[in-house]
Protein backbone atom coordinates (compact mmCIF):
# COMPACT_ATOMS: atom_id res chain seq x y z
CA UNK A 1 0.00 0.00 0.00
CA UNK A 2 1.07 3.77 -0.79
CA UNK A 3 1.72 6.15 1.80
CA UNK A 4 -1.19 8.33 0.31
CA UNK A 5 -3.76 4.98 0.85
CA UNK A 6 -2.42 4.58 4.49
CA UNK A 7 -2.77 8.87 4.93
CA UNK A 8 -6.61 8.31 3.55
CA UNK A 9 -7.57 4.81 5.71
CA UNK A 10 -6.22 6.74 9.06
CA UNK A 11 -7.80 9.87 8.60
CA UNK A 12 -11.73 8.21 7.67
CA UNK A 13 -10.80 5.54 10.62
CA UNK A 14 -10.26 9.29 12.71
CA UNK A 15 -13.16 10.82 11.45
CA UNK A 16 -15.33 7.42 12.36
CA UNK A 17 -14.28 7.56 15.46
CA UNK A 18 -14.76 10.73 16.30
CA UNK A 19 -18.64 11.09 14.67
CA UNK A 20 -19.18 7.67 16.51
CA UNK A 21 -17.78 9.53 19.90
CA UNK A 22 -19.75 12.34 18.75
CA UNK A 23 -23.21 10.24 19.02
CA UNK A 24 -22.26 8.15 22.09
CA UNK A 25 -21.68 11.46 23.83
CA UNK A 26 -25.14 12.66 22.60
CA UNK A 27 -27.31 9.51 23.66
CA UNK A 28 -25.71 9.89 27.11
CA UNK A 29 -25.11 13.47 28.04
CA UNK A 30 -26.98 15.06 30.56
CA UNK A 31 -28.71 17.46 28.55
CA UNK A 32 -30.57 14.85 26.67
CA UNK A 33 -31.90 12.54 30.13
CA UNK A 34 -33.19 16.27 31.41
CA UNK A 35 -34.55 17.20 28.06
CA UNK A 36 -36.69 14.09 28.34
CA UNK A 37 -37.37 14.37 31.93
CA UNK A 38 -38.81 17.41 31.68
CA UNK A 39 -40.90 16.47 28.29
CA UNK A 40 -42.25 13.51 30.46
CA UNK A 41 -42.95 16.19 33.00
CA UNK A 42 -45.02 18.75 30.21
CA UNK A 43 -46.99 15.56 29.25
CA UNK A 44 -48.26 14.88 32.68
CA UNK A 45 -49.21 18.78 33.70
CA UNK A 46 -50.95 18.63 30.35
CA UNK A 47 -52.66 15.60 31.10
CA UNK A 48 -53.34 17.04 34.77
CA UNK A 49 -54.37 20.07 33.05
CA UNK A 50 -56.77 18.85 30.35
CA UNK A 51 -58.30 16.55 33.78
CA UNK A 52 -59.45 19.47 35.86
CA UNK A 53 -60.74 21.78 32.42
CA UNK A 54 -63.19 18.52 32.28
CA UNK A 55 -63.33 18.73 35.86
CA UNK A 56 -64.49 22.34 35.66
CA UNK A 57 -66.61 22.09 32.65
CA UNK A 58 -68.60 19.11 34.51
CA UNK A 59 -69.02 21.15 37.51
CA UNK A 60 -70.79 24.20 35.59
CA UNK A 61 -72.50 21.99 33.36
CA UNK A 62 -74.00 20.40 36.36
CA UNK A 63 -74.27 23.90 38.21
CA UNK A 64 -76.35 25.69 35.31
CA UNK A 65 -78.66 22.47 35.29
CA UNK A 66 -78.98 22.68 39.28
CA UNK A 67 -79.98 26.36 38.69
CA UNK A 68 -82.67 25.79 35.96
CA UNK A 69 -84.21 23.33 38.15
CA UNK A 70 -84.34 25.47 40.79
CA UNK A 71 -85.42 28.37 38.92
CA UNK A 72 -87.89 26.28 37.68
CA UNK A 73 -89.30 25.08 41.05
CA UNK A 74 -89.26 28.84 42.24
CA UNK A 75 -91.26 29.79 38.91
CA UNK A 76 -93.38 26.96 39.67
CA UNK A 77 -94.16 28.37 43.62
CA UNK A 78 -94.61 31.82 42.24
CA UNK A 79 -97.39 30.83 40.00
CA UNK A 80 -98.94 29.04 42.40
CA UNK A 81 -98.90 31.81 44.85
CA UNK A 82 -100.32 34.48 42.14
CA UNK A 83 -102.88 31.72 41.28
CA UNK A 84 -104.22 31.43 44.79
CA UNK A 85 -103.89 35.14 45.38
CA UNK A 86 -105.70 35.59 42.53
CA UNK A 87 -108.89 34.10 44.66
CA UNK A 88 -108.14 34.74 47.54
CA UNK A 89 -105.94 37.75 48.66
CA UNK A 90 -107.65 41.71 48.33
CA UNK A 91 -105.57 43.97 45.82
CA UNK A 92 -102.74 45.08 47.38
CA UNK A 93 -101.73 42.13 48.36
CA UNK A 94 -102.19 40.89 44.74
CA UNK A 95 -99.70 43.70 43.91
CA UNK A 96 -97.59 43.36 46.55
CA UNK A 97 -96.77 39.74 45.54
CA UNK A 98 -96.53 40.89 41.55
CA UNK A 99 -94.15 43.57 42.68
CA UNK A 100 -91.65 41.62 45.13
CA UNK A 101 -91.69 38.05 43.85
CA UNK A 102 -92.59 38.87 40.01
CA UNK A 103 -89.74 40.92 39.54
CA UNK A 104 -87.32 38.19 40.71
CA UNK A 105 -88.59 35.69 38.25
CA UNK A 106 -89.55 38.11 35.32
CA UNK A 107 -86.33 36.74 33.04
CA UNK A 108 -87.31 33.02 34.37
CA UNK A 109 -88.99 31.66 30.97
CA UNK A 110 -92.56 30.58 30.58
CA UNK A 111 -93.21 27.15 30.29
CA UNK A 112 -95.17 27.40 26.55
CA UNK A 113 -97.14 24.16 27.75
CA UNK A 114 -99.23 25.88 30.59
CA UNK A 115 -102.84 25.58 30.39
CA UNK A 116 -104.46 29.32 30.84
CA UNK A 117 -106.88 29.12 33.80
CA UNK A 118 -110.61 30.20 33.75
CA UNK A 119 -111.30 32.88 35.91
CA UNK A 120 -114.29 33.14 37.73
CA UNK A 121 -115.95 35.16 35.24
CA UNK A 122 -115.09 33.01 31.98
CA UNK A 123 -111.91 34.98 31.04
CA UNK A 124 -108.64 33.72 30.09
CA UNK A 125 -106.05 34.85 32.87
CA UNK A 126 -102.62 34.71 32.31
CA UNK A 127 -99.73 35.84 35.08
CA UNK A 128 -98.39 38.92 34.08
CA UNK A 129 -94.38 38.24 34.80
CA UNK A 130 -92.74 41.42 33.76
CA UNK A 131 -90.69 43.85 36.49
CA UNK A 132 -92.42 47.01 36.33
CA UNK A 133 -90.49 49.49 34.23
CA UNK A 134 -87.88 51.70 36.20
CA UNK A 135 -89.01 55.09 36.16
Amino acid sequence: MTMGLWFLMILLAVLLAGLLGFWIGRATSNERRLIRELETELDNRMQELNRYRSAVNQHFDRTATLFAGMAGAYRDLYHHLAESCEELADKPTRERLEDRAGRLLANVPVRDNREPRIGAGGNERELDLKPPRPD
